[in-house]
């Protein structure tokens, strides 16, 4: 999911897009996200986060599960589990596994004093601004700042464009959600509801095809 550019000095925002941003990162009453995972339109997979309140902190439990298959044969498999622990804006942990098509990649961050100190396969061991947020995608802190990529590690660097509202499928119902477009080290679309609940995501894959993330 993340691109292969030069790590960008930081962060930049498109005019008017930091006005438009969520300024909460908000869970759902339910204390879920879930996210069909659609190729082409068609079903491959499922994301999910579980929220559990620790105090004043929230533990973050994110799974993803693809498999895309031809006549039941599967062609590519994607296997991701991650634990976050946020405080407020502020990042504390990332612990993350994950099989990209029998590859593996780990991850470790924690913060502490001088910022967050990660680990990484892909972006070996650095300490990240203390204010970084992750390619988990749903704190607000996403569209804010530079990310560490969940997979591989590498801290990533964007520029944010505010494409507006617009209503897209969330579960039974439609919902206005705002649209951003990020690129730069990682290139993707994201919306967030009108609660500041990501809601939507839109990236092509490597071979091209259209990856789409349908909130249920």
């Amino acid at each position: 999911m993340t691109g292969r550019r030069p790590f960008l000095a930081g962060l930049v925002l498109a005019p008017g897009a930091l006005m438009a941003a969520p300024l909460t990162a908000a869970i759902p009453e339910s204390g879920r996200l879930t996210f069909r995972v659609l190729r082409n339109d068609s079903d491959i997979g499922a994301h999910t986060l579980a929220f559990t309140m620790e105090g004043e902190a929230v533990r973050v439990e994110i799974a993803i599960e693809l498999a895309v298959r031809v006549l039941g044969i599967p062609l590519f498999r994607y296997s991701h589990r991650n634990t976050e622990r946020w405080t407020g804006e502020r990042l504390l942990l990332i612990d993350s596994s994950t099989d990209r098509n029998g590859r593996s990649y780990r991850v470790q961050a924690r913060a502490s004093g001088e910022g967050i100190t990660v680990e990484g396969t892909e972006g070996g061991r650095y300490v990240a601004p203390g204010d970084a947020a992750s390619t988990s995608y749903w704190h607000a802190r996403f569209l804010r700042t530079q990310k560490i990529d969940t997979q591989g590690g590498r801290l990533l660097g964007t520029t944010i464009e505010d494409l507006g509202e617009e209503t897209i499928p969330i579960g039974r119902r439609s919902a206005a959600a705002r649209r951003f477009r990020v690129s730069g080290d990682l290139t993707l679309d994201i919306w967030y509801d009108r609660a500041g609940a990501w809601s939507g995501l839109l990236f092509a894959g490597e071979d091209g095809s259209t990856i789409r993330y349908v909130r249920t």
